[in-house]
C-alpha cells in the first residue's frame, strides 16, 4: 500500500476532462452534424464561459447557412471547447443550440477536429460537391458584444430589478388617479 500511491502519481499521464466517444465510421461521424460548411473566423467574442465566433461562408454541404454566421463554442478545451483563429479557414461540422435565437454549435470532438481520416474527401462523399452559402446571416449582435462579460445570473436580477421598480410605477400610478 506504501508503495501503490507513490507508483501511481509517478506512472499517471497528463489530465484531460474532455472525452470524444468514437462515433463509429467516418461516414457516420460526418453524417452526425446539423450543420457542414467551410468558413473563416472574422471576429470571436468571450464571455468567460463560451466563445462566439463570427464566420465568412464559403461553401456549404449541409445545413440552412448564409453568408455571415455565429458559432458558439466552451471556451475551455477541458470542457471540449473548439478554438478557432480569426483569419483562418476551417470546414465546420456544428449542431444547432436551443432557444429563443438558436444558433451553431461546436466542440472538439467533430469530424473536422483532426481525426484520423481524410474529412474532406468524406464530407464531400457524403453531401456531395457543396453549394453557396442561401440561407440567413447571422452575426455577433450589439446585445450580445455589451453583455458577453456580465454572468447570466447578473443579467437575471437586473431584469427582476427593473421588472419591479415598473411594476411599483404602475401600482403608484394606480394609487394616485383613484
Amino acid at each position: 500500500m506504501m508503495l501503490a500511491g507513490p507508483v501511481a502519481v509517478l506512472t499517471a499521464g497528463p489530465a484531460s476532462a474532455c472525452s470524444c466517444a468514437t462515433i463509429g465510421t467516418p461516414t457516420e461521424a460526418v453524417s452526425r452534424a446539423s450543420g457542414v460548411f467551410v468558413a473563416r473566423a472574422t471576429d470571436k467574442l468571450s464571455d468567460g464561459t463560451s466563445d462566439i465566433y463570427e464566420f465568412s461562408v464559403s461553401t456549404v454541404y449541409k445545413g440552412d447557412v448564409g453568408t455571415r454566421t455565429t458559432v458558439r463554442t466552451s471556451s475551455q478545451g477541458a470542457s471540449c471547447g473548439a478554438e478557432y483563429r480569426v483569419g483562418d479557414e476551417y470546414l465546420l461540422f456544428v449542431g444547432r443550440t436551443r432557444g429563443i435565437h438558436p444558433t451553431w454549435e461546436a466542440s472538439l470532438c467533430s469530424p473536422g477536429a483532426g481525426g484520423a481520416f481524410d474529412v474532406r474527401a468524406v464530407t464531400e462523399q457524403v453531401y456531395g460537391p457543396g453549394h453557396p452559402p442561401d440561407g440567413p446571416s447571422r452575426e455577433i449582435g450589439r446585445w450580445t458584444r455589451m453583455t458577453a462579460g456580465i454572468p447570466d445570473f447578473v443579467l437575471l436580477f437586473v431584469g427582476v430589478i427593473v421588472l419591479g421598480v415598473g411594476w411599483a410605477g404602475v401600482v403608484h400610478l394606480r394609487r394616485r388617479r383613484s
